[in-house]
């Protein structure tokens, strides 16, 4: 037999082409199907400049009562000023009961994982055209750098955000009996609360559903496979058992601990209305809280819409109109919403850097 040279391929051997050769063989051409690594297509053109459309136009709609809100900063000289650090008090409150109820959910997570971790995905989730989604999976990828296991954090996360969901959803049930069998609400806010309650209920199902049915997860698991290749993504081959076997570990960490758990979402949602009832009292006005509550519902279910980031120009225009219905003056509501969009939206939003930092110091 006939020895081959060293260094050169065997006759029935492919010669792999050469990327810098200006002309490449026959046959070596991309067809249309394929996909440069690293290129550009039009679905990931699509998928950038879409939400970014979209929000250019939902911030121009919405401009009138942007500005309305933001011509708003002289009249804060008459705020009253002792009221700012009292709701800078209770938002931190409030985010204290977030990173506590990452911590029922994940076992063994720090506090210090938890608080950067959360504050980061905050901050981007606010900057970011549908950033619950990025918030999310950056969060997710600072967990599993911080040594969570993948599966669990994903499923935690979930969790952690159905319950506070579920439970702002559920806030107007507390003030439908005041509503139906005592003072009256203006028919906006009513609407409110009855949307609010067939939202919570169709939580819960969803929630019962996917902590009983092992199907039920099986089935996101191949819908994760699914969207994981069409990004081009490795996925483990038993990923519908390690999410069946990480949704129950947390179920069964917050099933020890589920009145905690319930307390501290309620307590998210109840200190940060808080800082509302508070903002309102430094402009002067004392409304009815049932009506003011109806009014906070409405503007965090509008700052769930993805379209602009954390809601912006929607929350705004949003609770001046809610507050206008629960009976507070036109400018009054205007320099609420302001005061409190500077402490519960703008203040955590500049914390996120320096979680960031920290956070990289901590993980290198």
């Amino acid at each position: 037999m006939a020895a081959v040279s060293a260094g050169r391929p065997e006759a029935d051997e492919p010669i792999p082409p050469d990327p810098d050769d200006p002309h490449p063989p026959a046959g070596s051409e991309l067809s249309a199907g394929d996909v440069v690594p690293g290129g550009f297509g039009w679905a990931r053109v699509a998928g950038r400049v879409v939400p970014l459309a979209a929000t250019g136009v939902a911030l121009y709609l919405l401009m009138p009562q942007l500005l309305a809100v933001f011509s708003a900063f002289p009249r804060l000289r008459a705020f009253q000023p002792l009221w700012y650090p009292a709701m800078v008090l209770l938002e931190a409150a409030s985010f204290a009961c977030v990173w506590q109820l990452q911590r029922i959910a994940i076992s063994g997570l720090s506090w210090f994982l938890s608080v950067t971790s959360q504050l980061v995905s905050n901050s981007i989730s606010r900057i970011v055209p549908g950033g619950i989604a990025v918030g999310g999976a950056v969060q997710f990828r600072m967990l599993n750098r911080g040594g969570c296991d993948p599966a669990a954090a994903g499923f935690a996360l979930t969790a952690t955000s159905m319950v506070t969901t579920g439970i702002v959803f559920g806030l107007p049930l507390v003030v439908l009996p005041v509503i139906t069998f005592g003072q009256p609400a203006p028919s906006g806010l009513t609407a409110i609360a009855t949307t609010g309650g067939l939202a919570f209920a169709l939580l819960v199902i969803v929630g019962v559903v996917l902590a009983r049915s092992d199907t039920t997860v099986r089935l996101l698991a191949r819908a994760v496979t699914w969207l994981a290749r069409l990004a081009r993504r490795s996925v483990p081959a038993d990923l519908p058992d390690v999410l069946v076997a990480r949704r129950t570990d947390v179920i069964r960490s917050l099933g020890r601990r589920w009145p905690g758990a319930v307390l501290t979402a309620a307590g998210k949602w109840g200190l940060d209305y808080l800082a509302l009832l508070a903002a309102l009292a430094g402009a002067g006005q004392h409304p009815r809280v049932s009506l003011v509550l109806l009014a906070y519902v409405a503007a965090n279910v509008l700052a769930m819409i993805p379209i602009t980031p954390g809601g912006l120009g929607f929350v705004e225009a949003g609770l001046t109109g809610t507050l206008a219905l629960a009976g507070v003056p036109a400018a009054a509501a205007a320099v609420s919403t302001l005061a409190y969009r500077l402490v519960s939206f703008w203040l955590p939003l500049a914390a996120g850097a320096p979680a960031w930092v920290a956070y990289r110091v901590r993980y290198r």
